[in-house]
């Protein structure tokens, strides 16, 4: 237990230590260490340190946001940017597959004249000849045509083809023939509606056929019910020749 005389000894070494700063450096170079001497050092560095990181984060955190605004400009421009371009692509494959509907169908045409004998054989009869685009318009010429539409008039004078054929008596017939590369309902009504015409305009018996690779399915009721004849035209087989073609009467295949 300290005593009177041990609390007074302490207190003259501190007002000695006070008075003689040398002697306060020495004691603390005795009792503390040198990492503890050089902390406060240290801390100062550090501080400094982290003052300067502290500007330059501000300065990163400014030139994030500059960068930000630069980016979101920039993606509105490229979305813009890609828009145009879908838009032009989009422009440009329906051209090209209008086109390629076209180059499907003037095939077609060509494979559906090349077989015309098999399809007025398919429906009973032989051909004779199609009929020219002056010879179509001039059986409508002289006929009444006041309840007849003119965009449909005008359909019939452009059919696809319009073959004469004639049956085992030698008595005239026609065949109306719409060619497509798959056969929907506007071929099949059309092919229909010109039978008709055919037969008002001639007094002659008319078959309606649509000549086609493939079918659009919705129109099988209609195959089913006998009014249209669908002559299956074939791709190339492997030698290079067309192929056989393959006829669907009332649905069967």
């Amino acid at each position: 237990m300290a005593t009177i005389d041990d609390i007074h000894a302490v207190e003259r070494l501190m007002q000695t230590l006070d008075e003689n700063p040398h002697l306060l450096a020495a004691v603390r170079s005795r009792v503390l260490t040198q990492e503890l001497l050089e902390l406060p050092g240290k801390v100062a560095a550090l501080s400094e340190t982290v003052a300067a990181l502290s500007e330059t984060v501000a300065a990163l955190s400014e030139t994030v946001a500059a960068l930000s605004e630069t980016v979101a400009s920039m993606d509105a421009r490229l979305a813009g940017r890609i828009d145009q371009i879908v838009e032009r692509m989009d422009r440009r494959f329906d051209q090209v597959s209008e086109d390629f509907t076209c180059l499907k169908d003037v095939g077609t045409i060509t494979a559906t004249k090349e077989q015309a004998h098999v399809i007025a054989e398919v429906v009973g009869l032989r051909s004779q000849r199609y009929l020219q685009g002056n010879e179509i318009i001039d059986l409508s010429r002289s006929q009444d045509t006041s309840d007849i539409q003119r965009g449909d008039l005008i359909s019939f004078h452009r059919a696809d083809l319009i073959m004469e054929a004639t049956d085992d008596a030698g008595e005239l017939h026609y065949i109306a023939i719409e060619v497509s590369f798959t056969a929907d309902r506007r071929d099949t009504r059309r092919a229909i509606r010109n039978a008709a015409y055919l037969t008002r305009f001639t007094g002659r018996p008319a078959k309606a056929v649509v000549a086609a690779m493939r079918i659009d399915w919705e129109i099988q009721s209609i195959l089913d019910s006998g009014r249209v004849v669908w002559y299956r035209l074939t791709e190339e087989d492997d030698s290079g020749q067309a192929g056989q073609a393959t006829v669907l009467r009332n649905g069967g295949d």
